[in-house]
């Protein structure tokens, strides 16, 4: 009667959440970590030691490093709510893998709550005082989520490089191979809607007439399409924004997909890949990667438009131009800078007695309210016109002599010692910063669990810390990306830039389409008088070579 009355009081002392956790890293360990076995293991724990089940918790196909669990959010709602005092898992590594969180839970949070909790297979439980090897567990745990995500990660750049399909949707105008889901083949009613966009494009007429004639003709738009063609993300994509945005006109195209699908090199055969990246395994940020680290293979499919049309249809979108306020067509629109505040020099003009107009780039950095410029800077545009025009009939008639030789010597004329040294000072910099943060953590964490710091106070600090990591941990992946950059791409655009450059060997007057395929952009330097003579620096980078 005694082991009765005991029995009935611990089933009422304790309301039993039951969690489960399965990530689809996980599932390859088999069917002894399957959701099904986990709920069976742990209900037959509740039921032996007389544990009253409240309910069951489960996330099915979430990595332990995400905390913003459906399950994970619900069950903490019911425990703010005193629903449960009693937490089961399987083991720690079902709560989570990020060591930090995890310890807040186990070691803060659930004590805050007067919460107990028990992993069983991993004998811990918070009512005794046996759980040293809990920190310990939680940090392995941790270094087997950073390994599987590293793994992972490289296994997908290798496919990048191979030149493989890696993404999860593929463009309009293609589709997944059923016989191999990283290989792209044509699509033959989405690739002549493509075709007929790329066909309006060559007649120089801008993307928002394209839009119009699209509309027009009531060709279904891509996500339209894709919808009806079976695509089950597609179905619930419709289906979502028609009803959060009652005005979305998802059946029109836009200038924005138009603009895309005339800019991306998928359509000539070439796969572009690494176009964003998640920076940090634990935080799970998607950023985009900058265009220069861009991962680009040649030929790696069928291609649905010719190369010579689409760089053709590139060369009309760089030369077109907004019709100028002051009736005077700006050759240099957008690509002149300002040697100090690094600002793009606008056109202006003023008026002579005469009543003719002269027409110069000013930079504004001067005029402005909180500008960082101090001096003034501005040239005649017939000066800019002169120096590049005299420039660039330099560079074609030395390219007719001896092409190969004389474009390798100007790409090499910018150094990258400099640029390479900058960035190694500033990785040693952050890696030694990330060194100081973990020995940090470490002492809050051991502060923590001698006494010596508050659960308020720690939870505060370490908060800040995560967020520095995050944000140092993306810092030096970029950097390292930019060390490690291909010396490939260089020879690759020498070649393009001799290419391009072979289309104006006979060119007389600079035109707008000329100056955006060689020129990346142009240089001004401010006015200097040297041995009482004004003089200024005018820098031309070329597109490709820098």
């Amino acid at each position: 009667s005694i082991c009765f009355l005991e029995r009935k009081r611990q089933m009422e002392l304790y309301k039993t959440a039951i969690y489960c956790r399965l990530s689809q890293d996980d599932k390859m360990e088999g069917d002894s970590s399957s959701i099904q076995t986990q709920k069976m293991m742990l209900e037959n724990y509740a039921n032996e030691n007389g544990y009253i089940i409240k309910d069951f918790y489960v996330d099915d196909g979430y990595s332990g490093l995400n905390f913003n669990r459906p399950a994970f959010q619900r069950m903490l709602n019911d425990i703010d709510e005193g629903k449960i005092n009693l937490v089961l898992t399987k083991d720690l590594s079902r709560l989570g893998r990020d060591y930090i969180m995890t310890g807040y839970y186990t070691e803060i949070y659930f004590s805050d709550k007067g919460v107990r909790y028990i992993a069983v297979n991993d004998g811990i439980d918070t009512n005794k005082d046996n759980n040293d090897i809990a920190p310990f567990k939680n940090i392995l745990n941790d270094m087997y989520a950073k390994n599987i995500s590293r793994k992972i990660k490289s296994a997908k750049r290798q496919r990048m490089y191979k030149g493989m399909f890696v993404a999860s949707q593929a463009p309009y105008g293609y589709k997944s191979n059923p016989l191999n889901k990283n290989q792209l083949i044509i699509d033959e009613e989405a690739s002549k809607v493509v075709k007929e966009i790329f066909s309006l494009a060559l007649t120089n007429i801008g993307v928002v007439k394209i839009v119009r004639e699209l509309n027009n003709r009531k060709i279904k738009s891509p996500s339209v399409y894709k919808a009806e063609s079976g695509d089950i993300r597609f179905i619930k994509l419709v289906e979502t924004r028609k009803q959060l945005y009652k005005n979305y006109d998802i059946e029109n195209w836009n200038t924005v997909t138009v603009g895309k699908i005339l800019r991306d090199i998928v359509y000539i055969g070439d796969m572009e890949n690494h176009k964003f990246e998640v920076k940090n395994y634990k935080t799970k940020k998607i950023t985009k990667v900058p265009k220069e680290e861009h991962i680009i293979v040649r030929n790696t499919h069928e291609a649905i438009i010719d190369y010579e049309d689409f760089y053709k249809v590139q060369d009309l979108i760089k030369s077109r131009q907004r019709p100028c306020k002051n009736d005077f067509q700006n050759l240099f629109k957008g690509i002149v800078k300002c040697e100090n505040c690094g600002r793009t020099l606008t056109i202006a003009y003023h008026i002579r007695r005469n009543g003719s107009k002269v027409y110069e780039l000013r930079c504004m950095g001067k005029y402005l309210k909180h500008g960082t410029d101090k001096e003034i800077n501005s040239i005649s545009y017939q000066e800019v016109y002169d120096v590049v025009n005299q420039r660039l009939h330099y560079l074609i008639d030395n390219i007719k002599k001896d092409g190969d030789t004389f474009i390798e010597n100007i790409s090499h004329k910018r150094e990258e010692k400099n640029f390479d040294e900058t960035l190694a000072k500033e990785k040693n910099k952050i890696e030694k910063r990330l060194s100081t943060i973990a020995k940090i953590v470490k002492k809050l964490y051991e502060d923590y669990i001698v006494g010596n710091l508050s659960s308020h106070n720690y939870q505060s600090m370490l908060v800040d810390y995560q967020k520095e990591q995050n944000e140092l941990n993306a810092q030096l992946e970029e950097i390292n990306t930019k060390l490690n950059k291909s010396l490939s791409n260089k020879e690759e655009n020498l070649i393009r830039f001799k290419g391009i450059a072979s289309r104006y060997l006979d060119f007389k007057e600079l035109t707008i389409e000329m100056i955006n395929n060689l020129i990346d952009h142009i240089i001004i330097g401010h006015p200097k008088i040297v041995d009482g003579e004004k003089v200024r620096t005018i820098e031309i980078v070329y597109r490709f070579i820098n």
